[in-house]
């Protein structure tokens, strides 16, 4: 069993469990109620709260109706189990950063809990005083979302305990959990479920949005294997969501985000995964039309064990085309298939046996950046597909990258309408993104992706909503489809006040 504390998402991590002796936040209860009360003093006496039907992410604000003062936060402080952290915090600097660095958001408060019924107090909390609430897992959210101003923030970063029944071939982890934390717990046992490509997305955040991952060709997305989940509800409640139990929540959750309950625990379906083969293949400058429609042939008859993942990125020589590969099968078949894209002269080819622990953790290492991106659903790269992509990568910054990941395998063997996720035909799903160092190239950067972006929107048919780096309710209903009205519907039951809507946000009415 792996259990413990783990921090926030951040440019160290260790594809080894941390050791979880040490809590994350050294105050004592008591010496923490004196340090709240000296924030708290330091407060203004009316916070700034988004509207309920405002956009996530909006700088529209009004006043509270209820002050925040040091007695509420020393009332909550003294119910938990976890710890709360205010700007006076030793942590707090820490621990309000986000993956993406674009955002810089402060909170009033930040509840780091122990368990569900910290979960609870701190949604009764927010909810009391009015505040914006936002929920924390692995702090990945592309739009920002995961982090709120002057508000509180649900943090789940020491809820990570996880257990694994190797027998049953069932993972059950805590939603605080990051995706190189279970991958480690289940690889101990030759086991693997399908998550993120990223070792420190939150597990959480990446099953409720959909969850995919280098294994979802093989075994579908993460929502695919999530055989149950524990949540609490914005009124309190404690509730189990699966087949059998609150099955139109379980239907929602599997790909409708955070929208309708906090999650707390995830069980999930494991699979015989050990060694793979697995790395990158890097081709020079150019050529990018014939690397397209290559690339395009292989996965058009790719087996489900072979996953790729193409790369266009800029670079001062110009436009280049990187793969990342996974192959989950026969080590020679998987060798065989990748010939045709061997011959096409790569510059650099790292392909070789691994473990899928160390595939999925070293691979595509990210670290925190600011960057803006979104995405789109493609059903094919087409002739005029190609073209438009050469061309913006012709004109693009020096940090900009498109993703091309291919939708097909056993993740489109399921029907649209059994699962909130609804991308499940065949096609091709566009991440397109760029980052900036410094803050005058970030009107560039976006101004690229948004062009790029506009570009394809009309041969797009969806979105991915774990890539969109901005939000709308047009974007929300093109991301879901045919199912956003059952979960518009579902939100209305579980979420009537739109309490829930830091995420890309279903309205429930």
């Amino acid at each position: 069993m792996v259990s413990g504390m783990v921090g926030c998402a951040g440019p160290r991590w260790s594809p080894s469990p941390p050791s979880f002796e040490v809590s994350i936040a050294s105050i004592t209860r008591r010496r923490f109620v004196r340090r709240a009360a000296i924030a708290a003093a330091a407060l203004p006496l009316c916070l700034c709260k988004a509207p309920a039907r405002s956009q996530p992410g909006s700088e529209a604000v009004a006043q509270t109706r209820a002050p925040l003062d040091a007695a509420s936060i020393q009332k909550l402080a003294s119910q938990i189990a976890g710890h709360v952290l205010t700007p006076d915090s030793p942590e707090y600097e820490a621990a309000r950063l986000t993956f993406n660095r674009a955002f810089d958001k402060r909170p009033a408060l930040m509840v780091r809990c122990g368990r569900a019924d910290d979960i609870a107090r701190a949604l009764e909390f927010a909810q009391r005083h009015d505040l914006p609430l936002a929920v924390r897992g692995g702090g990945h959210n592309r739009a920002g979302l995961s982090i709120c101003n002057g508000g509180v923030v649900i943090d789940l970063a020491a809820m990570s305990q996880i257990v694994v029944k190797p027998d049953t071939r069932v993972a059950r982890a805590e939603a605080g959990a990051l995706t190189v934390h279970l991958d480690t717990a289940t690889q101990r046992h030759g086991l693997a479920t399908t998550l993120a490509g990223c070792p420190t997305a939150g597990i959480a955040g990446v099953t409720l949005g959909g969850g995919e991952g280098a294994l979802m060709s093989k075994y579908g997305t993460a929502c695919d294997n999530l055989i149950s989940a524990r949540l609490v509800t914005v009124d309190g409640r404690q509730v189990e969501a699966s087949e059998t139990s609150n099955p139109d929540l379980f239907w929602a959750i599997r790909g409708g985000g955070g929208n309708f309950g906090i999650a707390t625990e995830l069980e999930y379906r494991l699979h015989p995964v050990s060694d793979v083969l697995a790395g990158t293949v890097v081709y020079p400058a150019g050529q990018l039309p014939q690397l397209l429609e290559t690339f395009t042939r292989t996965l058009a008859s790719a087996p489900d064990e072979l996953n790729l993942v193409g790369i266009l990125f800029a670079s001062a020589l110009g436009p280049r085309f990187q793969m990342i590969v996974c192959h989950c099968g026969d080590q020679r078949r998987g060798n065989e298939l990748l010939g045709p894209l061997r011959a096409l002269s790569p510059r650099e080819d790292t392909v070789r046996v691994m473990s899928y622990l160390e595939a999925n953790a070293t691979i595509n290492p990210a670290a925190p950046t600011s960057h803006f991106q979104t995405d789109l659903v493609l059903p094919e790269l087409n002739g005029d597909v190609i073209p438009t992509l050469t061309t913006a990568m012709d004109r693009a910054p020096l940090n900009a990258r498109v993703f091309i990941v291919g939708i097909y395998g056993a993740m489109t063997r399921i029907r649209v309408s059994d699962t909130a996720y609804p991308l499940r035909q065949p096609g091709y799903e566009l991440d397109i993104m760029a980052r900036w160092d410094a803050a005058s190239d970030k009107e560039a950067a976006v101004r690229w992706v948004k062009a790029l972006r506009d570009k394809l929107r009309p041969m797009a048919r969806g979105a991915y909503v774990n890539q969109l780096g901005e939000t709308s309710e047009d974007l929300v209903r093109l991301a879901y489809g045919a199912n956003y009205s059952r979960l518009v519907a579902i939100k209305k039951k579980y979420d009537p006040g739109n309490v829930l809507r830091s995420n890309q946000n279903i309205l429930p009415a």
